[in-house]
């Protein structure tokens, strides 16, 4: 039986997943690299794309290893280039040249928990000239790759289990919502278009009792594969080498 794209969209994810977790350190020794690159990019303007803890695990951990795997995979350095697209790409130019940015605006934001009237007067908001949402995903796939994902970046540096589930849920949320947006077509200004098949919440766990991942470990099972077989979502929890 002929594998279908979304059967080896799930396998390149699986993949990955397993990469990851192979490639980058524990809870304790990333939390400590963390603290130290974050203090460092502060101070230096060329860091500025580490200068927080998500964004220090992203661009400095997550993202250069997902480049390597998309050469593993068999394209050459200017295609993964063009392929991952990457909110920070300007100061990492090697392995990105585009933003995931969806330029066109529209009524609703990622954001859980707001009630119609708060988001009746978000449109009315005299302060606002475009009371619209622009949304970016902090950093997705495309052609030349041979499957569309975009991805949400999560690093959970600690909390009670309770704190965790409102972190699963909020991420795992903000991707599908972004998944959900219609297509745009690309333009001459605008080469990336928008047009996504899959989402990954791609989070790392560094909590020293695992608690995002128990989370979702605790989720049925039936549960959890639903929102890979019915919303085209797969859930990375992802704790390192331990």
């Amino acid at each position: 039986m002929v594998a279908s794209a979304k059967d080896r969209a799930l396998v390149f994810l699986k993949e990955l997943e397993e990469t990851l977790n192979a490639s980058l350190p524990g809870p304790t020794g990333l939390q400590a690299w963390v603290r130290e690159t974050v203090a460092v990019a502060k101070t230096d303007d060329k860091q500025a794309h580490l200068r927080f803890p998500e964004a220090a695990f992203l661009n400095g951990k997550a993202l250069p290893i997902l480049f390597d795997v998309l050469i593993q995979r068999g394209l050459s350095k200017e295609q993964a280039r063009k392929a991952l697209l990457n909110e920070s790409h300007g100061a990492m130019p090697e392995i990105s040249q585009q933003s995931p940015v969806r330029w066109e605006g529209h009524p609703f934001t990622k954001a859980l928990g707001g009630s119609p009237s708060e988001i009746y007067r978000g449109w009315t908001n005299p302060e606002k000239s475009h009371p619209l949402a622009q949304s970016c995903p902090d950093f997705s796939l495309r052609d030349p790759f041979p499957h569309s994902i975009l991805f949400e970046g999560k690093y959970f540096p600690g909390g009670s289990l309770k704190v965790a589930q409102k972190q699963l849920v909020t991420g795992i949320y903000e991707a599908f919502f972004y998944r959900g947006l219609p297509g745009l077509a690309a333009t001459e200004k605008h080469s990336a278009g928008w047009g996504y098949d899959y989402a990954c919440l791609m989070a790392y766990d560094a909590s020293t009792l695992g608690t995002l991942r128990s989370a979702w470990i605790a989720l049925a099972q039936q549960t959890r594969q639903s929102f890979w077989e019915g919303a085209n979502l797969y859930v990375m929890i992802l704790r390192g080498f331990e």
